[in-house]
C-alpha cells in the first residue's frame, strides 16, 4: 500500500502519517518567541565575533566620520543589511517543517534589483574611461574573500541556531543561513571598506554573499540533519 506500513506478516500497520503523528505525540511544540530569540542571539553573537575581527584585521575606514555624510556609504550599508533581513525572513520560515522561504526570497530579489539598478544607472551617466574603476575598484584582490572570511563566524553561529529547530529543505535551509551570514558581513565590512561605486559593492558584495549563500547550501545536508 502506498500509505501504509506492512510487516513481515503481510498485514498492513497504520499509515505513515499516523505512524509520525504517534511518534510525535508526546513532543510539544518550541514556542515561536523561543525560537526566533534563539536566531537573534545567535547572529548577534556571531556579527559580533566578525565585527571584532574587522576591527582587529582593518580598523575602522580614516575618513568614517565624513562618509556618514554621503548618500553612497548609507546605499552601501542598506544593500547588505536588506539582504540580511531578507535572510532573517527566510531562515525562520526554513526551519520549520516542510516551510518554503516565503516573503524572504521576495525581499532579496526586491533589494538586489534595486540595488542592480542604481548601479545600472550609475554605469550609463559615467564617462567610458570610468567604467572599469566603477567596475573593479581598488580592493577587487581582498574584498569578496574578506566578507567570506568575516561571514565564517556568523555561518557557525547561524547553523548552530538551525540545529535547534526542525529544518526538512536542508540545502535550502543552509542556503539561508549562508546568505544571511555573508550579508551581516558585508554590512560590518562595509564600515571598514572606503569603496563607494555602487557597480562594484553590487558585483563584489554582491559575490561574497552569493558564494556564502553557495557555502551554507553545501553545508546544509550534513550540519542540519536531525
Amino acid at each position: 500500500m502506498r500509505d501504509g506500513v506492512r510487516f513481515a506478516g503481510g498485514q498492513e500497520g497504520i499509515s505513515t502519517d499516523a505512524l509520525i503523528d504517534a511518534l510525535s505525540g508526546d513532543l510539544s511544540a518550541t514556542p515561536v518567541p523561543s525560537v526566533r530569540r534563539t536566531l537573534a542571539l545567535a547572529f548577534a553573537f556571531g556579527s559580533a565575533v566578525s565585527a571584532a575581527a574587522m576591527l582587529a584585521l582593518l580598523g575602522l575606514r580614516p575618513d568614517v566620520s565624513s562618509a556618514l555624510a554621503t548618500a553612497s556609504f548609507w546605499i552601501k550599508l542598506i544593500f547588505p543589511s536588506g539582504l540580511a533581513v531578507a535572510g532573517l525572513m527566510a531562515v525562520d520560515r526554513l526551519g520549520r517543517p516542510g516551510a518554503e522561504a516565503g516573503r524572504g526570497y521576495t525581499v532579496g530579489i526586491a533589494v538586489a534589483g534595486t540595488m542592480a539598478l542604481l548601479a545600472s544607472v550609475q554605469l550609463a551617466s559615467a564617462p567610458r574611461d570610468a567604467m572599469r574603476p566603477l567596475l573593479l575598484g581598488h580592493t577587487l584582490d581582498h574584498c569578496t574573500a574578506l566578507i567570506m572570511l568575516l561571514a565564517l563566524p556568523i555561518l557557525a553561529a547561524g547553523m548552530y541556531a538551525m540545529r535547534q529547530m526542525a529544518p526538512t529543505r536542508l540545502r535550502l535551509a543552509g542556503a539561508a543561513v549562508g546568505v544571511t551570514a555573508g550579508a551581516l558581513s558585508a554590512a560590518i565590512y562595509a564600515i571598514a571598506c572606503d569603496e563607494t561605486a555602487l557597480p562594484f559593492v553590487t558585483l563584489w558584495y554582491g559575490a561574497g554573499i552569493a558564494l556564502t549563500g553557495v557555502l551554507g547550501a553545501l553545508l546544509g545536508p550534513r550540519l542540519l540533519r536531525w
